[in-house]
């Protein structure tokens, strides 16, 4: 009869150790990567100005939103301005009150 002798594979500290090494170099390597790539989307400032001018409007009671659209959104589609204006203006939901002055989006 012949007996099998079975080995348990173990791993010795300086395995470890590299294993560990090479995880931290990958990772340093991948952030290094990623912040090459997304340095090449950043803003870039000029000497050149620009002026933005808008026209503006004064909620008066009973003005709506679909109503400014229909009356200043020209041939663009009202969802699509209104969701320009609400942008525009930070407005976090469809409240107007009177006297609030909004900025109306160029055409």
């Amino acid at each position: 009869m012949s007996s099998q002798i079975t080995r348990v594979a173990t791993v010795s500290q300086a395995t470890y150790r590299r294993r560990r090494m090479f995880a931290a170099l990958f990772l340093a390597t991948a952030v290094t990567l990623g912040a090459s790539v997304f340095s090449g989307l950043s803003a870039q400032a000029t000497n050149e100005s620009t002026v933005a001018k808008f026209e503006y409007v004064t909620v008066t009671a009973g003005t709506t939103l679909w109503g400014l659209a229909q009356a200043h959104a020209g041939d663009q589609e009202p969802r699509e301005w209104i969701a320009e204006l609400v942008n525009l203006n930070a407005l976090e939901d469809a409240t107007l009150q009177p006297g609030q002055q909004l900025a109306l989006p160029t055409n």
